[in-house]
């Protein structure tokens, strides 16, 4: 996958993050996306399908009551030329999840998700997966482990749990990981 282009990896993050949300009927709107709500309104409303298509979802709630709103929107650039890069993140991604979908699942009741304990869970479980050395493998469970986590902070109603696990995501990446994703062929 080698390239000239220098890929920005919190958007890499940042569509996957949405792409393992949206699997389970929620939407996420980035904190660092920059744009506010007015801005996601106006896109939804007066959508181009030429240039972004922006989507408005509830998270289902867990009692069956009233749905709470997420705010969250998807955004899809349809000419976006990383889209390889994302699909085969998606794909890899999702053979992971079907494999081994029990162990991320028990992991991710076994960690803390208070805002303190979080990170410091998250970044252990990185440091393990990397303890015997980097690959695409690992780096797609990073993925994969990172999405689960996001997926279980919503659904235990800590959806601001995402903005910081997406930061997280992205740190580990332009940190630890950067030089060896360089060294072999980049994005």
């Amino acid at each position: 996958m080698a390239n000239e282009i220098r890929y920005d990896n919190r958007n890499i993050v940042e569509k996957y993050i949405n792409h393992k949300l949206s699997k389970r009927g929620y939407v996420w709107k980035s904190q660092s996306s920059g744009e506010d709500d007015d801005t996601v309104n106006k896109g939804v409303e007066e959508s181009d399908s030429s240039l972004n298509s922006d989507r408005r979802l509830q998270a289902p709630s867990a009692g069956g009551g009233n749905n709470s709103e997420c705010l969250i929107a998807h955004r899809v650039t349809r000419s976006d030329p990383h889209s390889r890069i994302y699909r085969a993140l998606r794909e890899a991604g999702d053979q992971i999840e079907r494999m081994y979908q029990r162990e991320f699942e028990e992991m991710s009741h076994h960690m803390v998700f208070n805002p303190n304990a979080a990170q410091r869970s998250f970044l252990a479980v990185a440091e393990e997966l990397f303890k015997d050395g980097v690959n695409w493998g690992r780096i797609i469970a990073f993925f994969e482990f990172g999405g689960t986590m996001c997926v279980e902070s919503v659904n235990r109603e800590m959806a601001s749990q995402v903005d910081n696990i997406a930061h997280w995501m992205t740190d580990y990446l332009n940190g630890p990981l950067e030089n060896w994703i360089e060294e072999n062929g980049g994005w």
